[in-house]
């Protein structure tokens, strides 16, 4: 009678978990990363190239439904600068919003399917606002990622990742009209390379 009872969880629990890791449910990542090499594209300087640039963080909430995860990431990054001149002071802060709709995809599993070769793309839209932005501007931001990843199942249900890819950055800068002044556009593009740590839990 007991074994009857216990049945259907059990046969509930064989559809949740796929080998190593969990079958389905909610996602949640943290993760941070930064541009290794960089191409900036600007209308007036022409192109230039840096090297490593500063630490970067997000989170992506998702839904898992075997080997593919879909969802929408969130990025915020805050910048701040200064001067002094004399007795004059200046400074600004501008704060980068990001809304990243993506997806994962496990490519090849290993045999416990506890190790797994990703596939990654996201897709980000936002803006940048503060006092930076001068009244009558507003910036557009379009950002994108794509690469394969590694990704290790400690326990069903949390995992550690590393992805590696080519990214890239878009802003367009517009001005309203002012007394005497036309309306301006002005856009930059900055394309790189890019390297990301991943934890992520499913729930």
């Amino acid at each position: 009678a007991v074994a009857l009872l216990l049945a259907p969880s059990l046969a509930h629990a064989d559809k949740l978990y796929d080998g190593g890791q969990i079958d389905h449910g909610v996602v949640v990542e943290a993760h941070f990363g930064s541009e290794l090499v960089e191409l900036v594209t600007t209308g007036t300087a022409g192109t230039t190239v840096s090297t490593v640039s500063g630490v970067q963080g997000g989170l992506f909430g998702g839904y898992k439904i075997k080997r593919i995860i879909f969802g929408l990431g969130f990025d915020l990054a805050r910048t701040a600068t200064g001067s002094s001149t004399g007795n004059t002071t200046t400074s600004a802060a501008t704060t980068s919003i990001l809304f990243s709709p993506g997806m994962r995809v496990a490519i090849v599993r290993s045999a416990d399917k506890r190790v797994e070769l990703t596939g990654q793309f996201d897709m980000g839209f936002g803006t940048t606002v503060g006092d930076g932005v001068a009244p009558g501007e507003s910036v557009f931001r379009l950002t994108y990622d794509v690469g394969p990843g590694l990704r290790y199942w400690v326990h069903p249900q949390f995992a550690f990742g590393a992805f590696a890819g080519v990214a890239g950055a878009f802003a367009w800068d517009s001005r309203t009209a002012t007394a005497g002044v036309p309306s301006t556009t002005t856009s930059s593009g900055l394309t790189s390379i890019f390297a990301q740590l991943q934890v992520m839990g499913v729930f």
